[in-house]
């Protein structure tokens, strides 16, 4: 009997069902040690998924998929890549394949302790921390980073060690003490190839007799800020009386005529399956497909640095455990999951995700200027939520489902700015100064998000819609016409922003009964600034989909990362990432598409944004555009004090401390 049994096909892997696979893998190369990548899900093709979840949602008879996952794994100690699947259903291994040798794993938990742990006790690295006369109440602190690319030269797995030191404090903020040299370590042999001396001037000159300069910390944690906490700010508590509106069924979720399966991956975190809205189709899968974050600094070794966040580390490896109260306020769901680690045995990650409704303003309101009739409902949004840490940044990742039949995709960036050592009373151009001797370097980040639409079935087309001034002409005498101008992108292609400029995804076949025109949901998002990196640039060869905003591709099983499936030290080999596939020119056109949107954040750094960074928020929106024959929250009960119960501040009810007219203090009943 398999453990996989009762589960449904994109169910998140179970712990007994990572022990499973990673049992079947050793036991068939019981003469090697493995050191395992990944062990995930694999779901299954579309062409048999599709079928399956649509006879789920209708109450048919329903044959399941198998339930199957694949992994990635080493030869300990080799530079042997390996791929296999697995039936999990059987309990059987389906394939294995040796991978090409300039493709790398990505970045484990177990092998960076290992690598820190290695760059700081070798005797180079501790022979040049000792040359820079640090003080003894400091500790040297290690970030390891990607190596990343800057030649066509197949190197072995490199990492490029960044060194900082902290005062003895679990919440010192070491990147406020940013050391001039960079180890670069052997992943395999975990030996040190060189230390780097990382340029400190305002050019690449190199100070190789730098010594540590002391300087006045700025910290975040609580207990080490000199300043007092504010002592101003009352409690605000959310509360439910008759509880949540959602249901859950497992992985199953319903809310307010939204219905949608719930998943989580090691590299994407958190997914969205089979989202529809009234038994309305909308969106087969919905993803964080890569997140690049290359920095403007062109001195080297800066040249090279940059990471992809999703497919060098993983958004659900860095999942944090929310905390109830803290990263997720009112009545709250939490769902944990389970990754493997380097041994092929699992880990949990608890409340990855949390789940709960918040109050979002006015979701629409009318006065009746003749009759003083008012019409209000407020909104109400269900919002899921993961939030990340990776080295120096957390990001938020949420989507926001509203009561109108729209879905909003929100990041929010925060966390400590990766710095750079510099001279006293220097600047740079590509930099700014967040403390004396601590030079925050311009950089980007760029979200690839895949969007897989199923808007009223399979077939969609994509398209760009231009609001366009008439000419003046006897149709529009006085100037002030306008009409809108839409073109179909038949074939796979990238996509521009433009001001006025409005991208669609369309179902041909099915036409709006008032409007005569298909039914449509359209993707708004401000326009943002690309990759600034040169497209020929090693950024720019690595991470194509950051050079355009949209792409659309036709679908195939198995394309789901924007930058390829292997991004540590990529080698481009235009055949396996975005810009690959959208050069195939497939057709695009009223067939199974998938579309990718770059969201972009340029990130000239300011001095607010030091010693921790205030969230900076990005969002993108799909909203329906024709898809209803009017506005699908009109049913949305009128909003009313008696149910919502909200206070004045002279309500009766309400003990508080005020001040007295005197100016001393009194409690009172208002």
């Amino acid at each position: 009997m398999t453990v996989s049994a009762s589960k449904h096909p994109l169910d998140p892997l179970t712990a007994d069902e990572i022990l499973q696979v990673s049992s079947m893998l050793k036991a068939k190369t019981s003469d090697k040690s493995l050191h395992f990548k990944i062990i995930t899900i694999l779901e299954p093709p579309k062409a048999q998924l599709r079928p399956f979840l649509t006879a789920e949602r209708n109450g048919g008879p329903q044959s399941r998929p198998p339930r199957k996952a694949s992994s990635l794994y080493y030869h300990l100690g080799t530079a042997d890549l390996f791929l296999a699947e697995v039936n999990l259903d059987s309990n059987s291994v389906d394939s294995v394949k040796k991978l090409a040798p300039e493709l790398h794993g990505q970045h484990d938990f177990d092998e960076s302790m290992a690598l820190r742990d290695a760059c700081l006790s070798h005797p180079r690295v501790l022979a040049e921390i000792k040359k820079f006369k640090l003080p003894q109440h400091l500790e040297v602190v290690c970030d390891p980073w990607p190596y990343g690319r800057d030649s066509k030269k197949n190197l072995p797995r490199y990492v490029q060690c960044y060194l900082f030191a902290r005062a003895r404090h679990p919440g010192s903020n070491h990147y406020d003490m940013p050391l001039p040299f960079s180890p670069v370590l052997d992943m395999i042999a975990k030996d040190v190839v060189e230390i780097i001396q990382l340029p400190t001037g305002s050019g690449a000159e190199l100070n190789h007799d730098a010594v540590f300069q002391p300087h006045e910390a700025k910290e975040y944690h609580h207990e080490l800020q000199k300043q007092p906490e504010r002592t101003d700010l009352k409690p605000l508590i959310v509360h439910q009386p008759e509880g949540v509106s959602f249901t859950i069924d497992g992985n199953l979720i319903k809310w307010q005529k939204w219905r949608f399966r719930l998943g989580f991956t090691w590299r994407e975190g958190m997914v969205l399956h089979d989202v529809t809205y009234d038994g309305r189709e909308l969106f087969h899968r919905l993803s964080l497909s890569e997140m690049f974050v290359p920095y403007g600094d062109p001195r080297y070794p800066y040249s090279r640095k940059s990471v992809f966040d999703v497919g060098d580390i993983g958004a659900g490896v860095a999942a944090n455990n929310l905390a109830l109260g803290c990263d997720c306020l009112g009545v709250i769901k939490y769902f944990s999951f389970v990754i493997s680690n380097s041994q092929g045995k699992p880990v949990e990650k608890p409340n990855a995700i949390c789940m709960h409704e918040i109050d979002d303003g006015i979701g629409w309101k009318h006065t009746n200027s003749r009759t003083g009739a008012v019409s209000i409902v407020r909104s109400r949004v269900l919002v899921l939520q993961t939030i990340i840490t990776v080295g120096n940044y957390e990001y938020v990742f949420m989507w926001h489902l509203d009561q109108a039949a729209g879905l909003h995709y929100k990041i929010q960036a925060t966390g400590i700015l990766s710095t750079a050592p510099i001279d006293s009373g220097t600047t740079v151009p590509w930099g700014t100064n967040v403390n004396e001797g601590v030079m925050a370097p311009f950089h980007q980040h760029v979200f690839s998000l895949r969007i897989d639409p199923t808007i009223d079935g399979d077939n969609n087309s994509f398209t760009e819609e231009d609001s366009v001034p008439m000419p003046i002409d006897d149709k529009n005498p006085f100037g002030v016409g306008y009409v809108t101008k839409t073109k179909i992108l038949s074939r796979s292609t990238p996509s521009d922003s433009a001001p006025s400029r409005v991208h669609k995804i369309i179902n041909p076949s099915s036409i709006n009964k008032t409007s005569g025109k298909p039914v449509a949901y359209a993707i708004h998002s401000p326009e943002k600034q690309m990759l600034l990196a040169h497209a020929n640039s090693w950024h720019g060869k690595r991470a194509k989909y950051a050079l355009h905003p949209f792409w659309v591709t036709a679908h195939r099983d198995g394309e789901l990362y924007a930058a390829g499936d292997y991004t540590y030290q990529s080698l481009p080999d235009n055949t396996s990432d975005l810009g690959a596939w959208a050069d195939r020119k497939d057709k695009t056109e009223n067939t199974d598409i998938v579309i990718w949107h770059s969201i972009s954040l340029t990130h000239n750094p300011r001095t607010e944004d030091y010693p921790v960074m205030p969230c900076d928020t990005m969002t993108v929106s799909l909203k329906p555009s024709g898809f209803f024959d009017q506005n699908p929250a009109l049913d949305v009960p009128q909003s009313t004090q008696k149910s919502n119960e909200s206070r004045l501040v002279e309500d009766t009810a309400l003990t508080v401390v005020i001040g007295g007219l005197s100016g001393g203090k009194r409690e009172s009943k208002l």
